[in-house]
C-alpha cells in the first residue's frame, strides 16, 4: 500500500529537521573557531623537516576549518617527542584549538618505554596522516661503508639525536638482527647534516621521505651523495631497486616480528591528532578540513616545492594503525625494549 499523504509529510518533516540539525552543528563549529587561533604543536626543531611541512600544512589547513581560525606553529621539544605528547594528553586544552604533529616513534614509545609515557595514544583523536614513512640507514658517499655487508665488517660511527629516538632504534635493531657494527653517537639534532658532511660521523638514519627536507641538496640533480645501506620495508622499492630490506636479511621469526612492528611507525609518519575529549563535531570538522587540505591545489604545490609526495591516510585509518601498534605482543615489545637499552 503506498504511503499516505500524512506519512509522506512526516518523512519530509523528519528529513528537514535532520538537515537543520546538521546545519546548526556546522554553524556552531564555525562560530567556535571564528576569531580563534588554531595552534599546531610540533615535537621538532624549527627549520627541520617536520617543522617545514607542519608550517606549510597548517597554513592551508586553517582555511578549510569552519570559521577559518588563524594558525600558529609551536615547537615543543624534549624526550624525542615524549614531552609534547605527555603535555597534549594531560595539559593541553581539549576544545579543538590545539592539534599536534608527533614524532614518528610516538605510538610505539607507549609500548616500549612505558615508564616515561603519560598518555594513551588510543584516546587521542587522529585527524589524518600526510604521508607514510620508510626508515633507512645511510652513509655519506666518502665513507668506506657503502653496503650493508661493509657495515657488518667494519665499525662505522653514526649520528642519532636522543636515546630512544627512532634513529637510534633502527640502528640498534640493525646491530642486533643484521650483525652491523654501527657505533651510535647521540646528541645530534640540528647538527646531524653538518656532522655527516664534515666527516665527524659517517652516516645516520632517516625516513626516505625526510631526506628532501632534512638536506634538500643531497637529493638535487640526482646527486649521489649517500649510500643507502638498507630500508625497513615489506619489499624493495622501485626507486631503490638495489637496496635490500631488513626483512630479506633475516629468517628468524622473532627478528622479523620486531621489524614488522617497527614498520607500523610509518603509519603515523606525518600524522595530526587532537588531545582527548575534543567535542565530536569539532573532530569531524577537523577531519573534513584535513581531507580538503590534501586536495587543495595550493597545498599540493607547496608540498611539491618541499619535494613531499602526498600519500595521505584518513583519521580513521590512522586510528586503526595505532590500535595495531598498541596491540603488539608482549614478547615483541620486550625484545624491542632490550634493543633500545
Amino acid at each position: 500500500m503506498p504511503p499516505s499523504k500524512w506519512t509522506r509529510a512526516l518523512i519530509a518533516l523528519a528529513g528537514a529537521m535532520a538537515l537543520h540539525a546538521g546545519a546548526a552543528r556546522a554553524d556552531a563549529v564555525a562560530d567556535f573557531y571564528a576569531g580563534k587561533i588554531l595552534k599546531l604543536h610540533v615535537s621538532a626543531v624549527a627549520g627541520g623537516g617536520y617543522d617545514n611541512i607542519a608550517r606549510a600544512f597548517v597554513r592551508h589547513f586553517a582555511r578549510h576549518v569552519p570559521g577559518q581560525p588563524a594558525a600558529q606553529v609551536v615547537n615543543m621539544l624534549g624526550g624525542a617527542g615524549i614531552v609534547m605528547s605527555n603535555w597534549a594528553y594531560n595539559v593541553a586544552p581539549r576544545d579543538g584549538t590545539v592539534i599536534c604533529m608527533p614524532n614518528l616513534s610516538m605510538v610505539m614509545d607507549q609500548v616500549i618505554l612505558p615508564s616515561t609515557i603519560k598518555y594513551d595514544a588510543n584516546r587521542f583523536s587522529w585527524i589524518g596522516n600526510i604521508e607514510p614513512q620508510v626508515m633507512s640507514i645511510f652513509t655519506w658517499h666518502t665513507s668506506p661503508t657503502k653496503t650493508i655487508e661493509d657495515a657488518r665488517r667494519r665499525a662505522t660511527p653514526m649520528a642519532a639525536s636522543t636515546k630512544g629516538a627512532v634513529l637510534q632504534q633502527i640502528m640498534n635493531l640493525s646491530n642486533l638482527i643484521l650483525g652491523t657494527k654501527f657505533e651510535i653517537a647521540l646528541g645530534y639534532n640540528e647538527t646531524r647534516v653538518m656532522a655527516v658532511e664534515r666527516g665527524e660521523v659517517e652516516g645516520s638514519a632517516s625516513s626516505l621521505q625526510n631526506f628532501v627536507v632534512l638536506a634538500p641538496h643531497w637529493m638535487e640533480n640526482n646527486a649521489r651523495l649517500l649510500n643507502i645501506l638498507v630500508i625497513n620495508s615489506e619489499k624493495r622499492l622501485p626507486k631503490y631497486p638495489d637496496v635490500p630490506t631488513m626483512l630479506e636479511l633475516t629468517t628468524n621469526p622473532a627478528h622479523r616480528a620486531m621489524l614488522e612492528f617497527m614498520m607500523l611507525q610509518g603509519l603515523t609518519g606525518r600524522a595530526i591528532f587532537t588531545p582527548p575529549d575534543v567535542p565530536r563535531e569539532r573532530v569531524a570538522a577537523l577531519r573534513a578540513a584535513f581531507e580538503a587540505t590534501m586536495k587543495d591545489a595550493e597545498f599540493i604545490e607547496d608540498m611539491k616545492r618541499l619535494k613531499v609526495e602526498i600519500e595521505s591516510s584518513t583519521g580513521e585509518e590512522v586510528a586503526s594503525g595505532v590500535r595495531r601498534v598498541l596491540g603488539a605482543s608482549p614478547e615483541t615489545a620486550e625484545l624491542i625494549r632490550r634493543v633500545i637499552e
